[in-house]
């Protein structure tokens, strides 16, 4: 099974509300699938016919899109300063950060927001780290081992 990511760099300054959806929508279109996204009722993308599986983020200059053949999640943040609050409430021991980073792409995965309270350990069978730049930290994650995954630069997107 595979999974490709494309990596754009975005306008940090515009209003980035629906854009994941829109290079979700492109990159299918560019594999040949027509197939219109649908949205859970939690705001997750998907095709209703399961011929692949997508999950897209956004953060500072980058937007990160992920197509797969089986169910993924991904998530990119620019690295800042997390809250002491957030940190002690969603219990973020070591690597306050990455494990941030890990939970979204779990509910990202999973379809559910409380995934962010969930304890989670990282994996290397079934979740990856994408190095974009420093500054920045990138993870994908599936609910089975990822066998391929293929990251492409999609250069700037608008």
């Amino acid at each position: 099974m595979m999974i490709t990511c494309m990596i754009y760099k975005i306008n940090e300054n515009i209003n980035h509300s629906g854009l994941g959806r829109a290079a979700i929508s492109k990159n299918l279109k560019k594999m040949g699938i027509e197939e219109k996204l649908s949205l859970t009722s939690q705001g997750k993308p998907y095709l209703p016919s399961n011929i692949k599986y997508v999950s897209s983020s956004h953060s500072g200059k980058y937007l990160i899109v992920a197509i797969g053949d089986q169910p993924v999640g991904i998530d990119i943040e620019k690295v800042r300063e997390l809250h002491p609050g957030t940190i002690a409430r969603l219990s973020l021991k070591e690597q306050p950060f990455e494990q941030w980073t890990l939970r979204e792409a779990m509910i990202k995965l999973k379809g559910d927001p409380n995934a962010m309270f969930e304890e989670v350990f990282f994996d290397e069978e079934n979740m990856r780290r994408i190095d974009i730049e420093p500054g920045y930290v990138c993870v994908i994650v599936s609910d089975r081992k990822i066998e391929e995954l293929i990251i492409e630069k999609g250069g700037y997107y608008e």
